[in-house]
């Protein structure tokens, strides 16, 4: 595992034309670093443009204003220079789970470079890059770059890169912000980022289906091993019936850690095409990475998620013995 931003820094002086990119289903840290990484190297005079595999949430359209954000279908138009484009991934070590991108760009591209900030897992799709998972988000490694190349961050960055550190440290309460972390938000609230109105368009903008989703979700919580392992379901007829966005009810893993007696939230989730994801997020010692990595997904010890094969039912009993371990 490569942390110096040094490589990073490297590459980007060592090519001219860039496509950027983040995982499936990207999140606050995954739009807010792909903006600010692609300011950055407009600064720097690079060609730089964002293609990802699914659309932007509609909590983070904010970050794009312009739309600038392409999404890979079966019809877009890639850049006809597009084997003259390196490929920087970002927010993820697995090059496959960057969904159409690996399967419509990858082979094109003539290289490919990750910087995340993930557990390194053992799969064969890793390239090479800066994977530091120490840092409490990509964010804070593409704030590193810019110092490294030694470019001011402007507005729109701060505000990108302030959204997805405060989105990926839960409010810098998660187990990896540091100190270096609130030096960081310190410089980019100074640079333009409003802490308040960043917040209030994160954890404050949801819809009043969601809320109805919210409570569906909720409903179908069930304990195991002696209270301290919970599980809650969503499926797309759930969603159809509240007419909310698949990403609104993300939030609801984190309830059930807060009560004292949890230590594993479990959250196996339908998106509206049916594809079944099962996101993990733990307290304590309990590496539910290690379970992530087990189904092909990945993530942090305390938080990780992957993409299941299998029915919903026998996703959850696959995971809940894979957990036994920690409770016998």
């Amino acid at each position: 595992m490569v942390t110096d931003i040094a490589l990073a820094v490297g590459f980007v002086e060592s090519h001219s034309k860039f496509i950027i990119t983040a995982h499936e289903s990207p999140d606050g840290d995954a739009i807010g670093c792909e903006i600010a990484c692609c300011r950055l190297l407009r600064t720097l005079g690079k060609d730089a443009g964002i293609f990802n595999s699914d659309p932007t949430p509609a909590k983070f359209e904010y970050l794009d204003p312009e739309s600038e954000i392409m999404v890979v279908g079966d019809a877009t138009a890639l850049p006809a220079d597009i084997s003259e484009r390196v490929l920087l991934v970002l927010d993820t070590n697995d090059l496959y789970n960057t969904g159409t991108v690996a399967s419509r760009i990858l082979p094109l591209v003539s290289e490919s470079f990750v910087i995340d900030h993930h557990e390194s897992g053992q799969s064969p799709n890793q390239a090479e890059g800066v994977i530091d998972s120490d840092a409490s988000s990509t964010c804070e490694l593409i704030y590193r770059l810019f110092e490294g190349l030694k470019v001011a961050v402007d507005p729109r960055s701060a505000i990108a890169l302030y959204s997805g550190i405060v989105y990926d440290t839960g409010s810098f309460a998660f187990p990896k912000t540091t100190a270096r972390t609130f030096e960081i938000a310190r410089v980019l609230a100074g640079s333009g980022a409003n802490p308040n109105e960043i917040y209030g368009k994160i954890f404050e903008s949801n819809s009043i289906p969601s809320l109805l989703l919210q409570s569906k979700v909720f409903a179908t919580l069930r304990l195991h091993f002696h209270d301290r392992v919970a599980v809650q379901h969503m499926t797309k007829e759930m969603i159809a019936e509240c007419g909310a966005s698949y990403e609104e009810a993300e939030t609801v893993i984190n309830l059930p850690l807060r009560s004292t007696g949890i230590r594993v939230s479990v959250f196996l989730k339908e998106n509206p095409q049916g594809v079944l994801r099962c996101s993990l997020r733990s307290k304590g010692k309990i590496d539910v990475s290690e379970i992530a990595q087990s189904f092909g997904g990945g993530g942090h010890k305390t938080a990780a998620g992957f993409k299941s094969q299998y029915p919903l039912e026998q996703t959850e009993t696959k995971v809940l013995e894979m957990l036994k371990v920690y409770f016998d």
